[in-house]
Formats: C-alpha cells, structure tokens, sequence
C-alpha cells in the first residue's frame, strides 16, 4: 500500500481514515462557485468540482479538452477570467471548487497526473479547441501554474490539452477494479490513460493545431544539462528523485527535481521553495561526514535541481528490517549482535544530530527512511527539504511516529525524533507513541524485555523524548498495559464492544472506520476487505450479536451499488457471503445472481478479486443450498483458471494467497474434496509450485535473498501460501510442500508484526500459525496474543486498534479489529474460526 495516498486520507480532527473533504464548506468555496448564474445556465456541485453548463448544451463523449492550470496565488484571478469567457461564449467548464482542495490536488501527496488541473474546458470540436487556446491563452498570458504531467502544453502559459472522455465511461480491470474509459472507433472501451505522460489513443490523430506545442514537447530537453540519469529512484507530485552521473567527472551523483508551483505542503511552500532550502542546508553543513556532499544546483527546463553526491548503502528502514532478530529477519540467537550493532549505530547518529545542530541547523525530519547506512557501517543523513536555521522554528512536517508534539521547537524536535529512533530500532512501531503516555512505558517494557539493552536505556529514551516522557509513571520492568488484556475473558466482548461503538449507520458510504481503500471504490467501505460486510461477518463468527439496523444498512448498501464488482474480498461475493451469515440468504442468492449474470472470463485467477473468490463463493452456496448449478458454475470456472496458460517465468507475476495462485489452489483443493476429482488435485498442485517459484522458493529447499516469501503475512508473503500448502498435504504428500510449510511455520514464530492487520501482521500470524497446527494454549501463540496489546488504544473509553501503518484507527477485517476478533476467537474459544474457505 502506498502510504503518501493514505495520508490524503487523513483529515484532521478524526482518529480515523476518512474522506480528505471532510470538513470542506461553501465557505471555502471560491466566490465564482456561488456566483448567479446568467439565464438558462445550470450549475452541478460535487464534493470537490463546480460544473457549469450553457443552455441546451450537448457535449460530445470524448474528444479534446483543455485544462487550466493555477497556483494558490493566482487562482481566482484565472478563474474570473475563464468564467467571464466562458460564459459569454456558452463553452461548457468546471474548476475546483475551494482553495483547499486545490492546495491538497497540488499538494506533496496529491496524484501526479492530476496536479495542476485546476479548470476543464470542454470543446465542441477540433475549430472550437483552436479557438478557445488561442483567444483564452491570450487573455491568461503571463500567469503561471504547475505542469499537468499528462497533457500537452500550450505554449508557455497555464492551457494544457489531453484527450480523453467528456462524460463519465468506466469499465472493469482484469483485478475487477473501475477505470475510465473512452471508446475505440470498432467500439471497444479502452483504458482513458490519465497517467503522468502526453499519451493520446492511438487512433486519434493531433489537430494541426496542437503541432507546434508537440514538437516543442518532444524537443524540450536540458540544455547544457552536465549529468545523465541512469536510474529514477522516486517520483512525488513535488518531482523526482534520480540516480545519474556527472559526465565531467564519471561520478555517480544524486539528481532531486522540484516542480514548481507542485508538491505545496502545510505550509503552502512548493517543491521548489523545499529544494532551496536543503541547498543552503547542505552548503553550510558542509565537510561533515554525516551530510552528503553538494555538487551542484541548477535550473533546467523550467524544473529545478539538486545534485549532491550518491551515498552507497541501505536506508535503516531496510537495514532493520534484514537484521532485527524479533521484528525482522536476522537470526533469532543474534540478540546480543543485533543490540551491539543498533546501539553503535544510533551514538553515532546521535553525534550527528549535535554536530548539525553545532552548526544552527535543525533537521526536522528524522527518521529511518532518512538515513542511509553506508556497507562500513556509518550513518548519513538525507533529504534535508524541511531542515531549518531557525533555532525556534515548529516542525513543518514530519513522518508518523516521528512527528514531534505541539509546542517543541528547534533541537528540542530532532531529539524527540531520536528518542523515537531509539526505541524504532528495536520496536519499530513508533507510531504507537502518540496515542497516549502508556504507551511509552508499554514500548520500552517491551524492548527491555525482549533485548539486552544497558540499565540507561530508558533513560536516554525518555530524556530525548522531553515533556511528554515525564507524563508517565510506570517502570519500565512494570509497565501494564492500559489499553487492553487480550488474555482476559471478557477480551473477545471489549473487542466487539468497540467496534459496535463505531457504528455510523447514517452514513451511506461507509458503516464502520476501516482502511482508506474504503475510499478508493464505491464498493470499498461495503465489500469484505474494508467494508462492513468483512466486519459484519466476523462479529458473527465469533459470537458476537449484530444489530439487526447493520445487517439491513449491509443489504440496503449492496443493492444500491451500480456496476459493482464481482469479486469476494472487494465486491458483490463477499457481500453475499457475509449477508448468507448473517441469516439473509434470500437477499445473498439475489446478489449472487448479479455475479452470475456477468462474464467473468477477462478476470484474474485470484482470490481478492478474482476468480478463485468468484469460484469459492458459488461452491459456498452450492453447498449451503444443494442446488447443483452453482457447483456447476464453481467447476466451469475452475476450467478457466486451469486451462490458461503458465504465467511467462521472464517476467513479475505476483504470488500468495491473496494476488498470487494459491487463491486457485484452494478452490481446486475445495473442488477436488467436493467431487473426488484428481484432476483437480494435479492442478492445484502445478498452481502451488508455480506460486512457491513466485514466492521465491528454491530448488534447494529455502527462501531465496530477498525473496519474499520470507515474509509469512497472509496477503503478500507466504503465511496464506503455507496454509493452502498445509491443506493440500492431507491429501497428497509433496516434499517441496512439506518442506515450505514447515519453513513458514518457522518464520511465523517471531513475536512482534509491525502491524495488527490481519493481511499484513499479528492477527494473519496467529491464524497461520492455527491453521498449521499450533495448539491455542501453546507459550508461542500466548506470546503473539500477548503482542496484541501492544497494538491497542483506547478511544471514546472503548478498545480499538490502529490499522495501516498504526497511523489510524480501523475496524475492518483486513486491518483492524474485525481481523482482531478472529485471532482472539481462535486462541482463547473452541469454535475456531478462520479465514472464509479455509
């Protein structure tokens, strides 16, 4: 998951992930958004666009539009001007509705194919394209806007020009995800392509018009540029980031590009501001050994650059997760080398900080992602854009679990930081700190624990943390853990409690706090992964009673969807399966019909939203209802998936229970103990090692480097793999199976996941580790369960827990606390439930 496109979804005010125009009104709205219209006009308000239309207007479906770029300065002016054409030419146009959303469109984290797109125009044809750049381009001349990565610029003022589809046209992805679409003239829909690049249908040909601004784009390079880029490292809405050389030297260099007037932050300072910053950073920190060295900085093609000197090494965030022996992947006797080795590492990072703050420099954005570890061992420092000389200034922003609170200032923000690096290296679960003192205490009993740190460590901890340590009260040998006991009885009832407590039953979006992928489909905050049909069903499975009111707003919301999608985990067959358990088989069939009624043969082979769910779904209900057509309908998808061809081994194909083909092998596995078929053992036995091959496995019998099958998470790594692996093994013995399943049931013994979440952490461990056979009052699953607590908050007096990145709270079954109440469920009770088909 991409943590930049969850933190837009991070309103303020609110523990957990929500719309990022929450909290949006008329009275951020520009003035032109309530301006009175002339006569016959209509206006369209939508949470984040105004849309203006003549009288009598007809837009075609597609064709040529032309977007007006703009910055926060010039915005209302841009969009009087237009308005007032537009109007009086009777053009068709909509514009971003407030200032706000502008900025976060704009902003460090907005999409960068969208950025700067501030008003669409709509043409009536290739003359009237002509005529609107060239009598609006006059008007807007001289006014400036960021660059719309995937359109083609007119001239050199804020028109930009793509083409693409005047009315909304979506179709469904071979994953089953909405995309936009435009339709080819024989027909078919094809993808609208709004991506960063100028890349117009293949059919369509360039308006004679457009000819001087293409060859001006395919001409626009750097001129007396003194560096190639071998390698992009990474892209953001503010520019790149990029691996090249100085072809004066030969040396290998480090390019970071910076749009302007793009990538605005809290502040309202785009990339560009940021990037002139670090450069008078790094120029007074020059000559330390823990700052890389400044090369150059330059403008090229209207984009600005830095280039300073390429640090070999890994990021810590990769450096701990390869050698921590509790959290990651270094040996599980290596505690003393490990600790040796953290403790080294973060004195000399220690040394760091005082030297820069020696020389009136403030770093502001400590953390792991922001040191390099060089192969002789030594920290560097990197990405110096919100550093400050000002030895008062606030924070301007920081990542989560590293952002200081309120009120520090100056070195005061890098030594709370430093605080939390301290305990990261051991715990990486920083994130957890903000959400109440306890929590501080509960971190450092656990690395006091389970490391041999020195009798000071708390100490250094807490005095780098400042004011806020001083709120707690506990030892650190006795720490207690204020927010939840998951080992007591009443741990199942306090869950469920606080999930209920979240109810928003007058919302139609959403019913209850989950992932911000709720957001990203309108199936999202419905479907079984983020959504409360997920949530519903394991209420249910564990014992739990469901307000008849959730159950009816689950059915009420399922049926008002358009055009779902079909899959289990992200549409109509999870929401059918979760409404069958809950007693409304009836409404269930009535979905499963829908699913039934459609092609599903361009859909993936995988079980998050594709055929395997698709299938299992149909063997579901043909058990539950006896009636034969949906095993019939489950065995002739089973046939797709078997009789398609071999992924090609030259390229990426992806792998575990969820993406990868163990979601086919367990429908294949349910088919064969359904009907006794031995085809459908053989095939799911070549589906198996084919993912093991994805996953990483090799023929010598162990994970390869890197591989990551080493991770034993359910949705990505090899945790969901290893119990398809477990099952197949009832029926038919394979040593390779034998030998990865007992390798997963290993890895699976670390205590600590960095996340609580079902598909990615602690809770999809303990029911690996169920499912393989681990007995519930087993020391190891009591150890994991004991983990559990450490993800827990407390909010509004109830349990919850933080989902992505511990960043908000969730509830939902793939993240949060539903995910929470089958693992519980599965330790401390006799019902043992499991994942859907397992």
């Amino acid at each position: 998951m991409n943590l930049a496109r969850h933190l837009t979804f991070c309103p303020p005010g609110t523990p957990y992930f929500d719309l990022p125009t929450a909290g949006v009104s008329v009275d951020d709205d520009f003035p032109a958004a309530t301006r009175a219209l002339e006569e016959g006009w209509y206006r369209t308000v939508g949470t984040e666009w105004v849309m203006l239309m003549p009288p009598k207007a007809a837009l075609p479906a597609q064709g040529w539009k032309i977007h007006v770029s703009a910055g926060l300065e010039n915005a209302a002016r841009i969009l009087d001007v237009t308005w007032d054409y537009a109007v009086r030419g009777g053009i068709s146009f909509k514009f971003i509705r407030s200032r706000k959303v502008l900025m976060r469109r704009n902003g460090k984290y907005g999409d960068r194919g969208s950025s700067g797109k501030f008003i669409t125009i709509y043409p009536q044809d290739e003359a009237h394209l002509e005529t609107i750049l060239n009598e609006l381009g006059d008007l807007l001349e001289g006014e400036q806007g960021p660059y719309i990565l995937s359109d083609l610029r007119w001239r050199s003022g804020p028109l930009y020009v793509r083409y693409g589809g005047f009315v909304a046209l979506t179709t469904r992805s071979e994953s089953g995800e909405m995309v936009h679409c435009v339709q080819a003239p024989d027909g078919r829909l094809v993808p609208d392509r709004r991506s960063p690049g100028f890349h117009p249908p293949d059919w369509v040909t360039m308006p004679d018009c457009l000819g001087e601004s293409l060859a001006a784009r395919n001409t626009g390079t750097l001129q007396d540029f003194p560096y190639t880029v071998e390698k992009a490292l990474h892209f953001s809405n503010g520019g790149g980031v990029y691996r090249g050389v100085d072809t004066r030297t030969g040396g290998c260099v480090l390019l970071r590009e910076a749009r302007p007037l793009a990538g605005v932050d809290a502040n309202e300072e785009d990339a560009v501001a940021r990037l002139k910053r670090e450069h008078q950073v790094l120029d007074r920190l020059s000559g330390l050994p823990w700052v890389p060295r400044l090369v150059d900085y330059r403008i090229g093609y209207e984009h600005y650059f830095l280039v300073r000197e390429y640090v070999n090494g890994e990021p810590l965030v990769v450096e701990l997760g390869r050698r921590n022996p509790v959290c990651g992947e270094g040996p599980e006797d290596g505690l003393v080398e490990y600790t040796a080795w953290a403790l080294n590492l973060l004195d000399e990072i220690e040394r760091g900080i005082e030297a820069l703050h020696a020389r009136g420099v403030v770093f502001g954005d400590l953390h792991p992602s922001n040191i390099i570890v060089r192969p002789d061992g030594s920290p560097v420092f990197i990405d110096f854009e919100t550093a400050s000389t000002d030895p008062e200034v606030a924070q301007l922003q920081g990542a989560p679990g590293f952002t200081a609170p309120a009120g520090y200032r100056g070195p005061a923000v890098d030594r709370y930081a430093l605080g939390c690096l301290r305990l990261a290296l051991f715990f990486p679960l920083s994130t957890l700190l903000p959400w109440g003192p306890q929590k501080i205490d509960e971190v450092i009993a656990f690395v006091c624990a389970h490391f041999p740190v020195p009798e000071d460590f708390a100490a250094k901890v807490r005095g780098d943390l400042g004011p806020i340590a001083d709120l707690t009260a506990v030892s650190p040998a006795g720490a207690a853990r204020g927010a939840f006991q998951p080992s007591s009885m009443t741990a199942l009832q306090d869950v469920a409690e606080g999930i209920l407590a979240t109810a928003t039953p007058e919302r139609s979006d959403r019913l209850f706090p989950g992932d911000a992928a709720q957001f990203f489909s309108p199936e999202g905050g419905i479907a079984f992964a983020h959504g409360a049909a997920g949530v519903l069903w394991a209420l249910a499975e564990t014992g739990a009673e469901v307000p008849v009111t959730h159950i009816d707003w689950l059915e009420s919301a399922a049926r008002r969807l358009d055009d779902p999608a079909l899959g289990f985990y992200n549409g109509l067959c999870g929401i059918a399966y979760a409404l069958d358990r809950l007693g409304r088989t009836g409404a269930a069939l009535d979905l499963l019909s829908q699913v039934r009624a459609q092609e599903t043969g361009r859909y993936t082979d995988e079980l998050f939203g594709g055929l395997a769910g698709i299938g299992l779904t149909h063997l579901h209900f043909a058990r539950r209802t006896g009636d034969r057509t949906y095993l019939d309908d489950a065995e002739r998808i089973a046939e797709q998936i078997i009789e398609r061809p071999a992924p090609s081994s030259d390229r990426w194909v992806p792998s575990g229970l969820m993406r990868g083909s163990s979601g086919a092998a367990l429908l294949l596995l349910q088919l064969h103990t359904e009907t006794s078929e031995l085809g459908y053992l053989d095939a799911a036995q070549r589906l198996l090692h084919s993912d093991l091959r994805a996953l990483g496995w090799t023929s010598e019998g162990t994970w390869g480097k890197g591989a990551i099958g080493r991770r034993t998470t359910i949705a990505v790594g090899a945790g969901g793999t290893g119990m398809v692996l477990h099952s197949f093994l009832t029926h038919r013995f394979d040593e390779q199976f034998a030998q990865a399943r007992d390798a997963v049931r290993s890895a699976s013994r670390r205590a600590l996941s960095r996340t609580v979440s079902l598909f990615q952490g602690q809770t999809g461990t303990i029911l690996t580790l169920l499912h393989l056979g681990e007995e519930p009052g087993s020391p190891l699953l009591a150890q994991h369960l004991d983990c559990l607590g450490l993800h827990a908050v407390r909010h509004n007096g109830q349990v919850a827990f933080l989902g992505f990145e511990s960043i908000r709270i969730s509830t939902d079954l793939a993240t949060g606390g539903a995910g929470v109440l089958l693992a519980l469920d599965g330790v401390i009770t006799d019902r043992r439930p499991g994942l859907p088909f397992m």
